[in-house]
C-alpha cells in the first residue's frame, strides 16, 4: 500500500481545515465583543465543532475499530515511536477539545446553540464555566502545539529525508 485511501485523505484534510478555522476563535472571542456578536460566534463555533466531532468519530472508527490499512513509513524506531505518540495525542486532543467545549457551553451565561436551533446550555455557573473554559483553552493550545509538531514531521520527511511520506496523504496528483 503506497497511499492512504481517499476516505482517509478526505477526513484528514476536512478535519485539518476545520480545526485551523476553529483556532481563530482564540482571537475571535475578545472581551470587547457585544453579547449579540458573541452569540453569533458561539453558534458558528459550536456548529463547526460538532461537525469536527462527527469527523473525528468516523476517523477513530476507521482507525481503531475497522483497523483500515495504512501505508508503512520507513524510518528509525525512535521516529516511529515519536510519530505514533504524536498521532495518539492528536486523536486524544481531537476528542478532548470538543468534549471540554460542550462542557464549557453547558455553563455559559449566553445561549449556546448548534446550527441556531439545538440548545447546549444547562445552568449557568461562573466558577464551573471559568474552569471548563480554562481546560478547553489549554487543550486547544496543546492541540495547536501538536499540529505544529505534526507539520514539522511532514516537512522533515519532505526536505530532510526526501522520501515520499507527504505523497501518501496528499489529496491531489498521483503518488511519486
Amino acid at each position: 500500500m503506497t497511499s492512504y485511501s481517499w476516505s482517509y485523505k478526505l477526513l484528514h484534510w476536512l478535519s485539518a481545515v476545520l480545526i485551523i478555522l476553529m483556532c481563530f476563535a482564540l482571537v475571535g472571542f475578545n472581551p470587547q465583543m457585544s453579547d449579540a456578536d458573541r452569540s453569533v460566534m458561539l453558534i458558528g463555533h459550536s456548529s463547526i465543532g460538532t461537525f469536527i466531532t462527527l469527523l473525528i468519530m468516523i476517523r477513530l472508527f476507521k482507525r481503531f475499530i475497522l483497523k483500515h490499512k495504512q501505508p508503512k513509513h520507513e524510518q528509525p524506531p525512535t521516529f516511529v515511536t515519536i510519530a505514533q505518540l504524536t498521532h495518539y495525542a492528536l486523536y486524544a486532543l481531537m476528542v478532548l477539545v470538543p468534549l471540554t467545549g460542550y462542557i464549557t457551553a453547558n455553563f455559559h451565561q449566553l445561549p449556546v446553540q448548534l446550527f441556531a436551533s439545538i440548545a447546549l446550555n444547562g445552568s449557568h455557573d461562573t466558577n464551573l464555566f471559568n474552569t471548563a473554559r480554562f481546560v478547553h483553552a489549554s487543550c486547544v493550545k496543546a492541540l495547536i502545539a501538536l499540529v505544529i509538531l505534526h507539520i514539522a514531521g511532514v516537512l522533515r520527511h519532505k526536505f530532510i529525508l526526501k522520501d515520499n511520506t507527504l505523497y501518501k496523504m496528499r489529496p491531489w496528483f498521483a503518488n511519486k
